[in-house]
Formats: structure tokens, C-alpha cells, sequence
């Protein structure tokens, strides 16, 4: 997978995206409105008139796309993003395909299909943190991407170890979301998963990061 790779298969999902927008959007009456927020349990509680709620997410796409393109060209370290080709180009993946599916679930909301919202994007989700937390571990210093405390700034031996904990953490949440979306477990559930997975796999690494710094500069000889 390359770069190239990514910005044709980003323009592909984007020209579906839209195409799938305005073909639903000549279905419905002008003034239709259609959920764009669930809460806990699925039950839709935010809505917007059809045309924001149908290109809202194709929008969301566009931006994130232009982001991950313009990554290469602001990262300083351009040697840590080299080498950390498989996080870029894999998370740029795993965004495309969450925010896919959030639309799609617009989509068949908007069509009136009994759409299971929150184990859809629940699911997405977990699986988008697997493939992430697969490539962290195999990541190198950088500024745009990562976990960038601090300590894993100011050390490559101890963004090496950071990431490779939160690797498996990430996974090992992500896989737990994926499975019970796939089970059909309840929203609540879901969604508890959800955040004690994001909870563990960002306050760990955090505090992890930290005190492997602090080690490291109390092994390192005195002056």
C-alpha cells in the first residue's frame, strides 16, 4: 500500500459517498429530517434536514483525507514517518472505513431500514482501533502521529516501548468492542466497552511513557 494507493481509493469512497447522498436525497421531500445522533441505547436524538445529514459525513471524509495527504509534508521527522509507513497509511485506512460506515448507517436510517446503529459503529470502530494498534508497536518518533507525550518525544527507546503496549492494548480493546458487536450485545454495553477501551489504551501508554522516562534519566550517569 502507498500513498498513491490511498488518495485513489479516498476519491473513490468520497464519489460514493456522494453519489449515495444525492441518490437518497431524491427520494425524500425537502423538508425531511433525519437523525444525525444516537445516544447510549441507539435512539436517535439529534436530527438535521436532509441535505446536512446526508453530506455531513462525506464532509467529515474530505477533510480527514486532506489531513492524512498534507501528514507528509508537516511532519518534520520525515525519516520517523518513513519508517512508520504501516501506521499512516493503515489508520488512513481504518478512517476511511469507520466514517464509511457511519454513513452508511445514515443512509439506511434515512431509508427507513431497521439499522443497528450503535453495534454498526461500535463495530467499526473497534475494528479501526485493531488495525491501528496493530502498527503502532512497529512505529518511530514522529510529530503528527502517534502517541506524542513528552517523554516519547524525547526518546526513540521510549516511543518504541509506549507504542508497543498501547499496540496491544488497542488491539486487545478493539478486538473485545468487535466481538460484542458481533454477538449482538446491548448498546450500553457496547458503549461502555467502547470507552473503557479508548480509556485504557490512552491513560496507560500515557503514564507508561512517563515513568519509562523517568528511569531512563535515572540510569543515565551524573555530570
Amino acid at each position: 500500500m502507498t500513498q498513491g494507493k490511498m488518495i485513489a481509493l479516498s476519491a473513490a469512497v468520497l464519489a460514493a459517498m456522494l453519489a449515495s447522498a444525492l441518490w437518497v436525497a431524491s427520494r425524500l421531500p425537502a423538508d425531511a429530517l433525519l437523525p444525525i445522533h444516537w445516544d447510549a441505547y441507539g435512539r436517535a436524538d439529534g436530527f438535521a434536514g436532509k441535505w446536512t445529514a446526508l453530506l455531513m459525513m462525506p464532509a467529515i471524509t474530505a477533510f480527514s483525507v486532506l489531513l492524512f495527504w498534507a501528514i507528509p509534508k508537516l511532519e518534520p521527522k520525515r525519516e520517523g514517518l518513513e519508517r512508520s509507513q504501516g501506521l499512516y497509511l493503515w489508520g488512513w485506512a481504518a478512517v476511511l472505513l469507520t466514517l464509511g460506515t457511519v454513513h452508511l448507517a445514515v443512509l439506511g436510517t434515512a431509508l427507513g431500514l431497521a439499522v443497528p446503529v450503535a453495534r454498526l459503529v461500535a463495530g467499526s470502530v473497534g475494528l479501526m482501533l485493531v488495525l491501528i494498534g496493530n502498527q503502532l508497536g512497529k512505529s518511530r518518533r514522529m510529530y503528527m502521529v502517534g502517541f506524542r507525550t513528552p517523554w516519547t518525544l524525547a526518546s526513540e527507546e521510549v516511543w518504541i516501548k509506549t507504542h508497543r503496549l498501547a499496540g496491544k492494548l488497542m488491539v486487545a480493546g478493539g478486538a473485545a468492542v468487535l466481538a460484542a458487536a458481533l454477538i449482538g450485545a446491548g448498546e450500553p454495553l457496547l458503549i461502555g466497552l467502547l470507552l473503557l477501551a479508548v480509556l485504557i489504551g490512552v491513560a496507560v501508554p500515557l503514564v507508561y511513557s512517563y515513568l519509562l522516562w523517568r528511569r531512563e534519566q535515572a540510569d543515565q550517569p551524573r555530570g
